[in-house]
């Protein structure tokens, strides 16, 4: 049983780095978010005008380098994820 023991030990690390990585994976700090859904998808469904004004935004931040190293969609959530729920407000 000794052997067993350390076994199970090093499980345990690789499960705290995934949870410590995920939040890690949206640094909103310096990212620009839209503050509305843009008027010109009001024929859209609610969320495809979301979605469309989402990628609107992270297009022209990446112009700008204003996106804070976020990549559009990503594990434990990206732009648009955090994009999203902002406008769901």
């Amino acid at each position: 049983t000794p052997a067993a023991a350390p076994a199970a030990a090093p499980a345990a690390p690789k499960e705290a780095a995934k949870k410590e990585a995920a939040p890690a994976a949206a640094p909103a700090g310096n990212a620009v978010f839209p503050t509305a859904v843009d008027p010109k998808y009001s024929k859209e469904t609610a969320g495809k005008a979301r979605m469309h004004t989402c990628v609107d935004q992270y297009n022209a931040n990446k112009a700008n380098n204003a996106n804070g190293g976020m990549k559009w969609i990503a594990k434990g959530g990206g732009y648009y994820s955090e994009c999203n729920k902002r406008l769901k407000g």
